[in-house]
């Protein structure tokens, strides 16, 4: 039986690069750990999937950035970049058409895919002829909120991921919401995933299962369900198994990506790079993350150990790979956390995360959260900031939106090696490029060192043209003042970047990037309006 498993504890350094053969797309994260695990090194190193972070700032010097873009890689497709929420939205007016300002946001950041999921997943009753709900269904899905759910994918162009309730058994009544979300929903819905985070079914806050409840249980009653909802809609697509973040659900991902009868479209799971609990109910209470974890190189290290198993998993089961529900903090009883969700920090960690993954070999990623009222540790990228707005159905662009507005701007290209040098150690500053058909290059510079001085970067490159817009805010901590390109987004999708031009001298453009910013530069051919 082949599994797929993480890599033991770390090796000497000395002892680590040896003569181990591995794939190309897997190669990179590998030096990258090793680096990483290394100390500082003089040559920062990127193959397109982001540069090594070292120990110290360079200050002063120039960094110089070298674009193999005759050497094109995974492609970053367009609407890479989507949103997830929670099953119980689709029993609101939240997900609405007649909510212009979430068209508009929408619209601006996709065509994309919302995933339609959660932890209210299964607690969801779903009814086609208004009988009464149990007991336990914390909210009720009819076919009239699949209908104003068809609505708002119409007026933006996106399609949907939508969950059935596995936790509480019942494959006759997944196939009749499967049936009847087909003839609403048309060539608007994707798939379908059935359950979120089986894995933690057995566990003692969840307790939809019993302690012996494993992979393999699982996977029985997955065939259960896919028997009883492809009889009622024939060829459906199935996405799963929506596990829980790794690295805990390695060993789950492990079972079900060596099982022959696995045939998902896309292999899915969750991931969270911070935790805590908040003190509530069960939960006792744990340690916040501050904005300086989540902009942590270990966030980072984990981040690319994450991808390696779940590329790998896709690979043995000869599937695409998905990220169907992310964002920066999860905690026990709540959506997010008080220091690193609402603040400019997730802008950064968002864009670094999406351009890493996607560069990795993941099709798509869902950042998850709830377009109902902003929550104060809510992660949502999208929300209502108060009443007011909510009764006029108005929401606004939280800091993390502009992360993931800037990732959509490299979206269309291929990835392409990149190399950073310095003659001085580089701290937390990584760097992507993608190439379109058009021959037009884009460069995600993204420093998440929060001090010491701006960095300078040569990208000696000629025959081009050449333009920036930067990430910005006043900290790391801000709520409020972003800005993508010099320019906020308005909570009617109205977004006008100034594109600042970047000068050429030496045979080099040279941009500069501060502590705690971004920056794209899109590098166009002479003579081209690609």
């Amino acid at each position: 039986m082949v599994t797929v498993r993480l890599e033991p504890q770390p090796m000497p350094c000395s002892a680590r690069l040896g003569k181990r053969r591995v794939s190309a797309p897997l190669l990179i994260g590998a030096l990258t750990l090793v680096l990483i695990g290394c100390g500082s090194v003089e040559l920062a190193r990127s193959n397109g999937r982001g540069s090594i972070s070292n120990t110290a700032l360079s200050t002063g010097q120039d960094a110089i950035l070298s674009v193999d873009y005759k050497e094109s890689g995974k492609l970053f497709a367009p609407g890479a970049v989507g949103l997830s929420t929670e099953t119980k939205e689709l029993a609101t007016e939240d997900l609405s058409a007649n909510h212009r300002s979430l068209v508009a946001l929408m619209r601006l950041l996709g065509p994309a895919v919302l995933r339609v999921g959660g932890n209210s997943l299964d607690y969801s009753w779903w009814t086609s002829d208004g009988e009464r709900a149990p007991s336990w269904a914390t909210n009720v899905v009819t076919g009239a909120d699949l209908v104003r759910l068809r609505d708002l994918l119409a007026a933006t162009g996106w399609r949907a991921i939508l969950g059935v309730d596995l936790g509480h058994f019942d494959p006759t009544r997944a196939a009749n919401e499967a049936r009847v979300a087909e003839r609403i929903l048309g060539p608007r819905l994707l798939g379908f995933e059935v359950g979120n985070e089986p894995d933690d079914y057995s566990k003692p806050w969840v307790g939809l299962r019993p302690i012996s409840y494993s992979a393999s249980n699982y996977l029985g009653e997955l065939a259960t369900y896919r028997a009883s909802m492809e009889a009622a809609t024939p060829g459906m697509r199935f996405y799963g198994p929506d596990l829980a973040s790794l690295p805990s659900s390695e060993a789950w991902l492990s079972s079900i990506a060596s099982d022959k009868g696995t045939s998902f479209t896309a292999i899915d799971v969750h991931y969270y790079p911070t935790f805590y609990n908040a003190p509530k109910g069960s939960c006792k209470g744990t340690p916040v993350p501050t904005p300086l974890a989540l902009l942590a190189p270990e966030v980072r290290e984990r981040e690319n150990t994450v991808l390696r198993v779940v590329v790998g998993a896709g690979g043995l089961t000869h599937s695409e790979t998905r990220i169907s529900e992310t964002n920066d903090t999860a905690s026990c009883d709540a959506p997010g956390g008080p220091a690193t969700s609402p603040v400019f920090a997730s802008a950064l960690w968002s864009f670094d995360w999406a351009l890493r993954a996607a560069s990795a070999g993941v099709s798509g990623l869902n950042f998850h959260g709830y377009f109902g009222r902003c929550r104060p540790e809510g992660f949502a990228p999208i929300c209502e900031p108060g009443p007011a707005a909510a009764a006029k159905g108005q929401v606004i662009a939280r800091p993390e939106y502009y992360g993931l507005l800037a990732a959509r701007q490299l979206e269309g290209g291929r990835f392409v090696p990149a190399q950073l040098t310095s003659a001085s150690p580089l701290s937390d500053l990584t760097t992507w490029a993608t190439i379109a058909p058009t021959g037009t290059i884009k460069i995600a510079l993204d420093n998440l060192a929060t001090a010491g001085s701006a960095q300078s970067v040569l990208i000696p490159l000629s025959g081009y043209t050449a333009t920036e817009q930067s990430l910005t805010a006043p900290s790391i901590a801000a709520r409020g003042d972003v800005a993508l390109g010099n320019a906020a987004v308005g909570y009617r999708g109205r977004w006008r970047p100034k594109l600042a031009t970047v000068g050429h001298a030496g045979g080099s453009f040279r941009v500069t990037v501060g502590p705690a910013s971004a920056t794209i530069v899109t590098l166009r051919p002479e003579h081209s309006s690609g």
